[in-house]
């Protein structure tokens, strides 16, 4: 079904959602190609078969954002991925994979990931980033309520900003901006759990992207490159 222009995909279990995203990466990137990811619980178990059935094939790997900290730090998205055994398989296929962190401050990482971002989408003819979204409507590690200052800064120029208030845990996070987000070929949004069912009711709800960054997916856009795999009924 079609929703606000986005393309939803609606499964019954989280294995079957595996499944779709697998082969749409399998379909959608290629050697021509830079492939975002993002943590969490459900795009592990994707990291993971992808890592066993070794038929991804992508010109690069990215992040689209993680918790700041010493590298590799244990509630890293990065050592995450690599826990999988993804960043194994990338490396024996000679595929580069650029993480965030480098045992910089925060100001120093932020910049030099902005210039990491800026010649992947440059030099890559096609992007395709996977995204979820939070319990309380954040994408990316972009949060709720952001001030204007900041909201404003992630629609310039910037292709990637920093956070220090971060609600919940790990308060400072560095993540691609809603212009960074903007200029992804495709965006794959995976969805689970009845947990998700009032981000997705505010992310289709009239309002300010800065209150509900969920909302910027919805945005015209922004819609038409979107999918949307997800256990949730959506009216």
């Amino acid at each position: 079904m079609i929703k606000d222009g986005i393309k939803i995909i609606q499964v019954k279990v989280p294995q079957e959602a595996i499944e779709v995203c697998k082969n749409l990466f399998y379909e959608k990137v290629l050697r021509n190609s830079v492939l975002f990811l993002s943590g969490g619980s459900t795009p592990k178990i994707l990291y993971e078969v992808l890592a066993q059935e070794k038929k991804l094939s992508t010109g690069a790997v990215a992040m689209v954002d993680d918790r700041f900290g010493k590298k590799m730090h244990q509630e890293s998205n990065e050592l995450m991925i690599k826990n999988t055994q993804l960043l194994s398989f990338l490396q024996k296929t000679n595929t580069k994979f650029y993480p965030i962190l480098e045992n910089k401050n925060i100001k120093d990482t932020t910049t030099d990931y902005d210039e990491t971002v800026r010649y992947l989408f440059n030099y890559f003819q096609k992007s395709v980033g996977l995204l979820g979204i939070g319990k309380d409507g954040h994408i990316a590690g972009l949060p709720i309520g952001m001030t204007n200052d900041q909201y404003q800064m992630s629609n310039k120029t910037s292709l990637v900003m920093s956070f220090n208030n971060f609600p919940g845990d790990f308060k400072e996070r560095i993540t691609l901006t809603f212009l960074g987000l903007s200029k992804l070929d495709l965006i794959i949004v995976l969805v689970f759990g009845k947990d998700k069912k009032k981000a997705l009711r505010l992310m289709f709800k009239q309002g300010s992207v800065s209150e509900v960054p969920a909302r910027f997916l919805t945005q015209k856009e922004i819609a038409g490159k979107v999918i949307m795999i997800t256990d949730q009924t959506i009216k």
